[in-house]
């Protein structure tokens, strides 16, 4: 498996690293099918209960597509003839899966943006569940500068996180905002200082590892269905879950530690 993408796990947390430090983690095909492997894997192991994207090193989280990959056509040259259009579309339909498996999976998904964020990676950084800054990040969508249109969901997590009128502004002006700004208008859940950045990121990983599994299922399924869904379809899947976690072993942990004040130990069962 390529070493573009490399995978810790520890206590229940698995970080998925994008791992090209010298061309400050820039997206190419080798990095995206590999990134796309990973998280299915994550995905899809029980014993993971919170997944990390983060970058290699304290420059980027990523860069964006990287214009001149050596390990096949540039975006450029993709769509001047390299491949057809067909084959075109196919692969970054396939390559975008990554934007909906950090939304869509059954497990809290954080985004450690620890530097510059751009472009498809800032989109897959706004599909995760949160997002958390060092005080050095730099955010751009950047697709405007080299007459890209924009992929990996980013029109609609921006417009979703941030609001209709200031996604705007970010597509057509690309105007680069640092971390305080993207903390202002809501883009970040946190901005930690670039020493405790790491720290701090494993603490909040390790916060939701020790939450429970199996609401946080039931969770991320309506707060998903509330982006799109009505109110009643929203309050009928919320009454069936809170009748199943209420017979769950985690629901009479949970209320035997409130009311023995120590910390529960949920096993998602």
């Amino acid at each position: 498996m390529s070493n573009t993408v490399l995978v810790e796990r520890k206590d229940g947390v698995a970080t998925v690293t994008m791992n090209r430090p010298d061309k400050m983690n820039s997206l190419t095909s080798e990095l995206l099918t590999a990134l796309g492997t990973r998280l299915r894997e994550v995905a899809d192991d029980s014993a993971v209960r919170v997944v990390v994207l983060t970058g290699s090193g304290e420059r980027a989280f990523s860069a964006g597509a990287d214009l001149a990959p050596t390990d096949g056509p540039s975006p450029a040259d993709r769509n001047r003839g390299g491949q057809t259009l067909e084959e075109s579309f196919d692969g970054l339909k396939r390559a975008q899966e990554a934007s909906w498996l950090l939304h869509t999976m059954p497990k809290p998904t954080l985004a450690a943006i620890n530097g510059a964020a751009a472009g498809a990676s800032l989109s897959m950084a706004m599909a995760c569940d949160i997002r958390v800054a060092s005080e050095t990040a730099i955010f751009a969508t950047a697709f405007a500068r080299i007459g890209f249109s924009g992929d990996f969901g980013g029109s609609y997590f921006l417009t979703k996180l941030i609001g209709s009128a200031k996604a705007r502004e970010m597509y057509l002006l690309n105007e680069r905002i640092d971390a305080a700004e993207a903390l202002r208008i809501g883009l970040v859940y946190r901005v930690f200082p670039a020493p405790q950045f790491r720290k701090e990121v494993d603490a909040l990983a390790t916060k939701l590892a020790d939450g429970p599994p199996l609401s946080y299922r039931y969770m991320k399924r309506h707060l998903n269905l509330a982006l799109h869904g009505n109110l009643r379809d929203v309050l009928d899947l919320e009454a069936e879950a809170m009748m199943y976690t209420g017979r769950s072993d985690d629901f009479r942990e949970g209320v035997a530690a409130f009311l023995g004040k120590t910390k529960p130990k949920f096993t998602g069962r």
